[in-house]
Protein backbone atom coordinates (compact mmCIF):
# COMPACT_ATOMS: atom_id res chain seq x y z
CA UNK A 1 0.00 0.00 0.00
CA UNK A 2 1.67 3.39 -0.79
CA UNK A 3 2.20 6.45 1.30
CA UNK A 4 -0.78 8.51 -0.03
CA UNK A 5 -3.43 5.27 0.07
CA UNK A 6 -2.95 4.95 4.21
CA UNK A 7 -2.17 8.77 4.71
CA UNK A 8 -3.50 11.22 7.63
CA UNK A 9 -1.85 14.22 7.59
CA UNK A 10 -2.61 17.87 8.08
CA UNK A 11 -1.36 21.20 6.31
CA UNK A 12 -0.21 23.87 8.54
CA UNK A 13 0.93 27.41 7.15
CA UNK A 14 5.11 27.53 6.77
CA UNK A 15 4.61 30.84 8.79
CA UNK A 16 2.98 28.72 12.22
CA UNK A 17 6.50 26.54 11.84
CA UNK A 18 8.93 29.21 12.83
CA UNK A 19 8.34 28.57 16.71
CA UNK A 20 10.30 24.94 17.19
CA UNK A 21 8.33 24.54 20.87
CA UNK A 22 5.16 25.53 19.50
CA UNK A 23 5.57 23.39 16.66
CA UNK A 24 6.54 20.39 19.04
CA UNK A 25 3.61 21.16 20.56
CA UNK A 26 1.36 20.87 17.31
CA UNK A 27 3.01 17.37 16.37
CA UNK A 28 2.58 15.80 19.74
CA UNK A 29 -0.86 17.08 19.35
CA UNK A 30 -1.13 15.53 15.88
CA UNK A 31 0.23 12.50 16.92
CA UNK A 32 -1.35 11.51 19.75
CA UNK A 33 -4.59 12.00 17.55
CA UNK A 34 -3.55 9.51 14.81
CA UNK A 35 -1.81 12.28 12.37
CA UNK A 36 1.23 10.62 10.43
CA UNK A 37 2.14 13.36 7.88
CA UNK A 38 2.74 17.17 7.96
CA UNK A 39 2.52 18.61 4.67
CA UNK A 40 3.82 22.80 4.37
CA UNK A 41 5.27 24.52 1.63
CA UNK A 42 8.53 22.72 0.59
CA UNK A 43 10.52 25.94 1.38
CA UNK A 44 9.93 25.47 4.74
CA UNK A 45 11.13 21.90 5.08
CA UNK A 46 14.40 22.25 6.71
CA UNK A 47 16.31 19.50 8.67
CA UNK A 48 15.38 21.03 11.59
CA UNK A 49 11.64 20.64 10.35
CA UNK A 50 12.28 17.07 9.26
CA UNK A 51 13.86 16.25 12.61
CA UNK A 52 11.34 17.36 14.72
CA UNK A 53 8.58 15.83 12.53
CA UNK A 54 10.43 12.47 12.58
CA UNK A 55 10.89 12.46 16.31
CA UNK A 56 6.99 12.66 17.17
CA UNK A 57 6.60 9.75 14.93
CA UNK A 58 5.38 12.17 11.25
CA UNK A 59 6.91 12.20 7.70
CA UNK A 60 6.80 15.91 6.63
CA UNK A 61 5.88 16.38 2.57
CA UNK A 62 6.50 19.45 1.11
CA UNK A 63 3.88 21.19 -1.07
CA UNK A 64 5.42 22.48 -4.56
CA UNK A 65 3.66 26.08 -5.89
CA UNK A 66 3.98 25.35 -10.19
CA UNK A 67 2.00 27.89 -12.08
CA UNK A 68 1.28 30.33 -9.38
CA UNK A 69 2.73 33.90 -8.01
CA UNK A 70 2.77 32.08 -5.05
CA UNK A 71 6.51 30.66 -6.22
CA UNK A 72 7.32 33.80 -7.41
CA UNK A 73 5.37 37.01 -6.06
CA UNK A 74 6.85 38.88 -8.89
CA UNK A 75 6.40 36.75 -12.21
CA UNK A 76 7.51 38.34 -15.87
CA UNK A 77 4.28 39.82 -16.92
CA UNK A 78 3.85 37.88 -19.57
CA UNK A 79 3.29 35.22 -17.18
CA UNK A 80 0.07 36.30 -16.30
CA UNK A 81 -2.74 35.08 -17.90
CA UNK A 82 -5.80 36.17 -19.81
CA UNK A 83 -9.35 35.97 -19.87
CA UNK A 84 -12.15 36.09 -22.91
CA UNK A 85 -12.24 39.32 -22.08
CA UNK A 86 -8.65 39.93 -22.83
CA UNK A 87 -7.60 40.86 -19.68
CA UNK A 88 -7.43 39.57 -15.87
CA UNK A 89 -8.56 40.49 -12.57
CA UNK A 90 -6.66 39.36 -9.48
CA UNK A 91 -9.04 37.27 -6.95
CA UNK A 92 -8.23 37.42 -3.49
CA UNK A 93 -4.92 36.48 -2.75
CA UNK A 94 -4.76 34.08 -5.55
CA UNK A 95 -2.79 34.75 -9.27
CA UNK A 96 -2.47 32.00 -11.66
CA UNK A 97 0.24 31.62 -14.05
CA UNK A 98 0.31 30.29 -17.46
CA UNK A 99 1.88 26.87 -18.20
CA UNK A 100 3.20 27.40 -21.61
CA UNK A 101 6.37 29.45 -20.97
CA UNK A 102 9.27 27.04 -22.05
CA UNK A 103 11.70 28.87 -19.62
CA UNK A 104 9.42 29.10 -16.49
CA UNK A 105 8.29 25.10 -17.25
CA UNK A 106 11.96 24.02 -17.12
CA UNK A 107 12.91 26.21 -13.98
CA UNK A 108 10.08 24.39 -12.44
CA UNK A 109 11.21 20.77 -13.21
CA UNK A 110 14.59 21.81 -12.18
CA UNK A 111 13.32 23.51 -8.90
CA UNK A 112 11.18 20.05 -8.02
CA UNK A 113 14.03 17.76 -9.05
CA UNK A 114 16.45 20.18 -6.40
CA UNK A 115 13.64 20.03 -3.51
CA UNK A 116 13.69 16.09 -4.09
CA UNK A 117 17.11 15.85 -2.92
CA UNK A 118 15.81 17.54 0.21
CA UNK A 119 14.82 16.60 3.60
CA UNK A 120 11.31 16.05 2.88
CA UNK A 121 10.12 12.80 2.96
CA UNK A 122 7.29 13.09 -0.45
CA UNK A 123 6.32 15.99 -2.33
CA UNK A 124 3.21 17.70 -3.39
CA UNK A 125 2.42 19.49 -6.70
CA UNK A 126 0.26 22.53 -6.08
CA UNK A 127 -1.31 24.98 -8.43
CA UNK A 128 -0.44 22.15 -11.39
CA UNK A 129 -3.63 23.78 -13.61
CA UNK A 130 -4.71 26.66 -15.79
CA UNK A 131 -5.19 29.41 -13.70
CA UNK A 132 -8.29 29.29 -11.82
CA UNK A 133 -9.37 30.82 -8.55
CA UNK A 134 -11.80 27.89 -8.07
CA UNK A 135 -12.72 28.30 -4.52
CA UNK A 136 -15.31 31.42 -5.64
CA UNK A 137 -15.39 30.43 -8.86
CA UNK A 138 -16.58 27.14 -9.02
CA UNK A 139 -19.17 27.63 -6.12
CA UNK A 140 -22.93 27.15 -7.06
CA UNK A 141 -24.47 29.83 -9.13
CA UNK A 142 -20.90 31.21 -10.05
CA UNK A 143 -19.47 31.84 -13.74
CA UNK A 144 -15.92 30.50 -13.81
CA UNK A 145 -13.53 32.44 -16.21
CA UNK A 146 -11.19 31.34 -18.99
CA UNK A 147 -7.67 31.43 -19.41
CA UNK A 148 -5.56 31.62 -21.19
CA UNK A 149 -5.97 33.53 -24.13
CA UNK A 150 -2.30 34.95 -23.93
CA UNK A 151 0.80 34.95 -27.16
CA UNK A 152 2.44 32.63 -25.61
CA UNK A 153 -0.39 30.11 -25.46
CA UNK A 154 -2.23 31.18 -28.60
CA UNK A 155 1.01 30.22 -30.43
CA UNK A 156 1.63 27.34 -28.71
CA UNK A 157 -1.75 25.78 -29.34
CA UNK A 158 -1.48 26.91 -33.10
CA UNK A 159 2.10 25.05 -33.43
CA UNK A 160 0.69 22.36 -31.63
CA UNK A 161 -2.61 21.47 -32.99
CA UNK A 162 -2.09 22.84 -36.50
CA UNK A 163 -5.27 25.75 -35.62
CA UNK A 164 -4.75 28.75 -36.34
CA UNK A 165 -6.31 31.25 -34.34
CA UNK A 166 -6.46 35.33 -34.14
CA UNK A 167 -4.15 37.14 -32.08
CA UNK A 168 -7.00 39.03 -30.17
CA UNK A 169 -7.54 37.46 -27.14
CA UNK A 170 -11.72 38.22 -27.58
CA UNK A 171 -11.35 37.03 -31.01
CA UNK A 172 -9.41 33.97 -30.12
CA UNK A 173 -11.70 33.18 -26.87
CA UNK A 174 -14.73 33.22 -29.35
CA UNK A 175 -13.11 30.62 -31.57
CA UNK A 176 -11.48 28.22 -29.17
CA UNK A 177 -14.62 28.31 -26.81
CA UNK A 178 -17.14 27.75 -29.69
CA UNK A 179 -15.92 25.52 -32.88
CA UNK A 180 -12.61 24.63 -31.61
CA UNK A 181 -13.66 23.94 -27.93
CA UNK A 182 -12.60 20.30 -28.02
CA UNK A 183 -9.24 20.46 -29.80
CA UNK A 184 -8.39 23.90 -27.03
CA UNK A 185 -9.62 21.78 -23.71
CA UNK A 186 -8.00 18.29 -25.08
CA UNK A 187 -4.67 20.49 -25.41
CA UNK A 188 -4.74 21.86 -22.59
CA UNK A 189 -5.12 18.91 -20.57
CA UNK A 190 -2.34 17.53 -22.77
CA UNK A 191 -0.10 20.74 -21.71
CA UNK A 192 -0.64 19.97 -18.30
CA UNK A 193 -0.27 16.33 -18.20
CA UNK A 194 3.21 17.06 -20.15
CA UNK A 195 4.19 18.93 -17.29
CA UNK A 196 3.40 16.25 -14.38
CA UNK A 197 5.35 13.53 -16.72
CA UNK A 198 8.40 16.14 -17.15
CA UNK A 199 8.48 16.88 -13.32
CA UNK A 200 7.68 13.50 -12.29
CA UNK A 201 10.90 12.09 -14.18
CA UNK A 202 12.98 14.75 -12.49
CA UNK A 203 11.81 14.15 -9.40
CA UNK A 204 12.58 10.17 -9.72
CA UNK A 205 16.12 10.61 -11.14
CA UNK A 206 16.80 12.42 -8.19
CA UNK A 207 15.30 10.42 -5.78
CA UNK A 208 13.70 7.51 -6.56
CA UNK A 209 10.71 6.12 -4.49
CA UNK A 210 10.06 9.40 -3.09
CA UNK A 211 6.26 9.66 -3.11
CA UNK A 212 5.30 12.46 -5.38
CA UNK A 213 1.27 13.50 -4.94
CA UNK A 214 -0.49 16.28 -6.33
CA UNK A 215 -3.30 18.85 -5.39
CA UNK A 216 -6.37 17.92 -7.50
CA UNK A 217 -9.59 20.79 -7.98
CA UNK A 218 -12.62 19.51 -6.64
CA UNK A 219 -15.76 19.04 -8.64
CA UNK A 220 -17.51 17.38 -11.99
CA UNK A 221 -15.40 16.58 -15.20
CA UNK A 222 -16.31 19.77 -16.59
CA UNK A 223 -14.49 21.81 -13.63
CA UNK A 224 -12.03 19.72 -13.54
CA UNK A 225 -11.48 20.40 -17.49
CA UNK A 226 -11.47 24.14 -16.88
CA UNK A 227 -8.24 23.58 -14.91
CA UNK A 228 -6.91 20.89 -17.68
CA UNK A 229 -6.69 18.21 -14.62
CA UNK A 230 -7.40 15.02 -16.48
CA UNK A 231 -6.97 12.45 -13.28
CA UNK A 232 -6.50 9.24 -14.96
CA UNK A 233 -3.74 10.50 -17.29
CA UNK A 234 -2.46 12.53 -14.87
CA UNK A 235 -2.50 9.28 -12.33
CA UNK A 236 -0.07 7.52 -15.01
CA UNK A 237 2.84 9.92 -13.07
CA UNK A 238 1.58 11.02 -9.62
CA UNK A 239 1.41 8.00 -6.63
CA UNK A 240 -1.96 9.76 -5.41
CA UNK A 241 -4.06 13.16 -5.34
CA UNK A 242 -5.01 15.45 -2.37
CA UNK A 243 -8.95 16.50 -3.55
CA UNK A 244 -9.32 20.13 -2.25
CA UNK A 245 -12.79 19.51 -0.49
CA UNK A 246 -13.34 22.25 1.60
CA UNK A 247 -17.00 22.09 1.10
CA UNK A 248 -17.49 25.31 3.81
CA UNK A 249 -15.29 27.35 1.29
CA UNK A 250 -17.44 26.06 -1.97
CA UNK A 251 -20.39 26.52 -0.22
CA UNK A 252 -21.54 22.85 -0.30
CA UNK A 253 -22.60 20.57 2.16
CA UNK A 254 -20.63 18.30 4.22
CA UNK A 255 -21.99 14.69 2.24
CA UNK A 256 -20.47 16.50 -1.12
CA UNK A 257 -17.11 15.66 0.68
CA UNK A 258 -17.78 11.98 0.37
CA UNK A 259 -19.56 12.12 -3.40
CA UNK A 260 -16.69 14.48 -4.78
CA UNK A 261 -14.06 11.82 -3.86
CA UNK A 262 -15.87 8.99 -4.60
CA UNK A 263 -15.98 10.40 -8.53
CA UNK A 264 -12.70 11.32 -8.74
CA UNK A 265 -11.91 7.59 -6.86
CA UNK A 266 -13.68 5.85 -9.78
CA UNK A 267 -11.71 7.84 -12.67
CA UNK A 268 -7.94 6.60 -11.50
CA UNK A 269 -6.70 3.70 -9.72
CA UNK A 270 -4.12 6.12 -7.48
CA UNK A 271 -5.37 6.93 -4.12
CA UNK A 272 -7.45 10.15 -3.30
CA UNK A 273 -6.96 11.58 -0.31
CA UNK A 274 -10.05 13.48 1.66
CA UNK A 275 -8.83 17.32 2.42
CA UNK A 276 -11.15 17.97 5.20
CA UNK A 277 -11.60 21.95 6.24
CA UNK A 278 -11.36 22.47 9.23
CA UNK A 279 -12.20 26.21 10.26
CA UNK A 280 -13.51 29.20 8.20
CA UNK A 281 -12.13 31.79 11.30
CA UNK A 282 -10.80 34.95 9.56
CA UNK A 283 -7.64 35.61 11.34
CA UNK A 284 -6.35 31.89 9.28
CA UNK A 285 -8.02 32.90 5.77
CA UNK A 286 -6.81 36.05 6.22
CA UNK A 287 -9.21 37.93 3.98
CA UNK A 288 -10.25 35.66 2.05
CA UNK A 289 -13.79 34.32 1.98
CA UNK A 290 -13.42 30.82 3.61
CA UNK A 291 -17.36 30.29 3.91
CA UNK A 292 -19.82 30.17 6.79
CA UNK A 293 -18.67 29.36 10.55
CA UNK A 294 -17.66 25.59 10.59
CA UNK A 295 -17.55 24.72 14.31
CA UNK A 296 -16.10 21.59 15.78
CA UNK A 297 -19.98 19.71 15.82
CA UNK A 298 -19.63 20.72 12.09
CA UNK A 299 -16.03 19.63 11.76
CA UNK A 300 -16.90 16.27 13.38
CA UNK A 301 -19.98 15.41 10.96
CA UNK A 302 -17.62 16.33 7.93
CA UNK A 303 -15.06 13.91 9.20
CA UNK A 304 -17.99 10.95 9.52
CA UNK A 305 -17.96 11.41 5.65
CA UNK A 306 -14.84 10.32 4.89
CA UNK A 307 -13.65 6.57 4.34
CA UNK A 308 -10.10 6.61 3.42
CA UNK A 309 -6.98 8.92 3.84
CA UNK A 310 -7.39 12.53 4.74
CA UNK A 311 -5.66 15.31 4.95
CA UNK A 312 -6.51 18.45 7.35
CA UNK A 313 -6.62 22.02 6.10
CA UNK A 314 -5.61 23.71 7.67
CA UNK A 315 -3.64 22.42 11.04
CA UNK A 316 -4.05 25.24 13.00
CA UNK A 317 -7.95 25.06 12.78
CA UNK A 318 -7.71 22.37 14.68
CA UNK A 319 -8.81 22.82 18.33
CA UNK A 320 -9.34 20.18 21.64
CA UNK A 321 -12.89 19.83 20.28
CA UNK A 322 -11.67 18.90 16.79
CA UNK A 323 -8.71 16.60 17.65
CA UNK A 324 -11.11 14.32 20.05
CA UNK A 325 -13.16 13.76 17.08
CA UNK A 326 -10.37 13.21 14.75
CA UNK A 327 -8.89 10.82 17.14
CA UNK A 328 -12.04 9.12 17.48
CA UNK A 329 -11.97 8.53 13.57
CA UNK A 330 -8.38 6.94 13.99
CA UNK A 331 -10.09 4.52 16.85
CA UNK A 332 -12.69 3.59 14.24
CA UNK A 333 -10.42 2.89 11.32
CA UNK A 334 -7.99 0.50 13.93
CA UNK A 335 -11.04 -1.49 14.61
Amino acid sequence: MSALARMRAMYAFDRSLTDPDATDRLLDRAAAAGITILITKAAAVTPALADACHRAGLSVYGSIACFSDHADPRPREDLRPVDEHGGWTAMEWYTGLIPTDPDHVQALVRRCADLATGPADGLVLDFLRWPLHWELELRPGATPRSASFDPVTLTSFTRATGHPVPADPREAARLLLGPLYEPWHTWREQVITDVTAGIAAAVRAARPGLPLGMFLVPGDAWQRRLVGQDIAALGQHVDGFLAMTYHAILHQPPSWVARTVADLAARTTRPVVTMVQTTTDPALARGADWGDRLDADAFAQTLAEVDGPLCLFPAEGMDDPRWRALAATDRRSLS
